[in-house]
């Protein structure tokens, strides 16, 4: 049988960087298509168990809050790794990187599954944070090393709407199989799915691929480190962060928000979340290819930012007034904008770091993220149990984004005092050489 065509890709891609005219479509076809199923799986576990709210809350007997807490240990869990294991990511291979986030999904699925109380359910979300922390390192710089700068943002976007493929599969799937299953049974085809990730990935990627990390000698690899991260990164981590919170407390609480607030059956509930999943896919990889082009990084985001306001404030009015038209408007925007972010950011970060650096920039990135994911579900928990509704929630949410604007704007204005000051110097400099002459 032919083997998996990651086995010759790395050649094809190292060649290309190099400059070669043309690609063969297959071998890049397999190489995204195993990037984007690394950044699916990790988030999967938490989109179940959000699509199966109701039936997860019920079996358990918990609060909304503890409910919310699951998502939030999930990704204080990721955030602490990366935290720990951001520098690390610049010197292992991809491939066992890619490893570790498919062997780690599939532990987490399992214990899930297995779980019998709440307990057990949070262990396996630490595990599930463990997982997640890695993947963006490793698919990062999967890119940063093949991909010809000119479509590093499109694949970015490609890979990065695995995220949102993972929700619409969750909010689509998961619902149907608990009817049948139990939430429970769900999570089993999780476990599958990180099996057949793991299998790719150990039996067709190159064990010595072509990695920049691995023939960097130890001085200069203490000098890499010494290097300085961007003002940019920093602001870009920041952006995360707000962003994060709102997006992940948007994510987590939108079916049950359809279910109690609107009185929607748990299978239409999910399909709000995979609605939303589906239109996060597409915006990923549109906005990632906007940003290969002349579009300043900053501009995207405040439009991303403003949409994403509006997304919340719908999603404010549907459930004070009630009309269900409001929620698909929200979810709409939600989709559109607030789950695209993350693309811009990750895109935006390989602008401005050295390949080098990828990695390090990234889990900077990233820490930030997972901060305001772990977050946003269980400051939006509170607010609901405290106020007995979803507004307080959905009003958080348009706070933050707001502040995502504030940021964005003050990047913009940033980046272009810079540009003018460094074009002022050149200027001086000019003036100075003709007198001299």
């Amino acid at each position: 049988m032919r083997k998996f065509v990651v086995s010759n890709m790395w050649q094809h891609f190292s060649w290309k960087a190099e400059g070669a005219d043309a690609m063969d479509e297959g071998n890049t076809a397999g190489l995204l298509t195993t990037l984007t199923g690394a950044m699916a799986i990790g988030p999967l576990l938490t989109y179940g168990l959000s699509a199966t709210g109701a039936l997860v809350v019920d079996s358990l007997q918990i609060s909304l809050a503890q409910f919310g807490l699951l998502a939030s240990v999930t990704f204080l869990s990721a955030s602490l790794t990366s935290l720990t294991l951001g520098r690390s990511t610049d010197r292992g291979s991809v491939r066992a990187l890619l490893l570790f986030v498919f062997v780690g999904a599939g532990v987490s699925f399992v214990c899930a599954a297995l779980s019998t109380n709440y307990m057990w359910l949070l262990v396996s979300m630490v595990v599930s944070g463990v997982a997640q922390s890695l993947s963006n390192p490793a698919t990062n710089r999967a890119i940063s090393e093949n991909a010809p700068s000119a479509v590093r943002g499109q694949w970015v976007g490609i890979k990065q709407s695995g995220v949102q493929f993972s929700q619409f599969l969750a909010g689509l799937g998961c619902p149907a199989v608990a009817l049948v299953l139990g939430w429970r049974g769900a999570l089993w085809i999780g476990a599958a799915l990180s099996v057949v990730g793991i299998a790719v990935v150990f039996f067709s990627w190159p064990r010595s691929p072509h990695a920049r990390a691995s023939g960097v000698l130890p001085r200069a690899r203490d000098e890499i480190e010494r290097q300085k991260i961007p003002v940019s990164v920093w602001v870009f981590a920041a952006y995360a962060f707000v962003s994060g919170a709102a997006v992940q407390a948007t994510n987590v609480y939108l079916p049950l928000f359809a279910h109690d607030a609107l009185g929607l059956s748990l299978a239409v509930g999910g399909a709000a979340a995979a609605a939303a999943g589906a239109l996060g896919v597409a915006s990923r990889i549109l906005w990632g290819r906007a940003l290969s082009g002349a579009i300043d990084t900053y501009v995207l985001l405040l439009i991303l930012a403003s949409g994403s306001a509006a997304g919340s404030l719908s999603l404010l009015c549907a459930g004070v007034t009630g009309w269900q038209a409001l929620l698909w408007v929200g979810v709409a925007l939600h989709g559109v904008s607030a789950l695209a972010a993350n693309v811009v950011l990750m895109a935006g970060s390989l602008k401005v770091v050295d390949a080098s650096m990828v990695g390090k920039a990234s889990s900077v990135i990233a820490v930030g993220m997972y901060f305001g994911f772990a977050l946003g579900p269980a400051l939006a928990g509170l607010l609901v149990d405290a106020t007995g509704a979803f507004a307080g929630g959905w009003s958080m949410a348009v706070c933050l984004y707001l502040v995502c604007a504030l940021l964005s704007g003050v990047g913009l204005y940033s980046t272009r005092r810079t540009a003018a000051m460094a074009e002022r110097d050149r200027t001086r400099i000019s003036v100075r050489e003709r007198r001299r002459r």
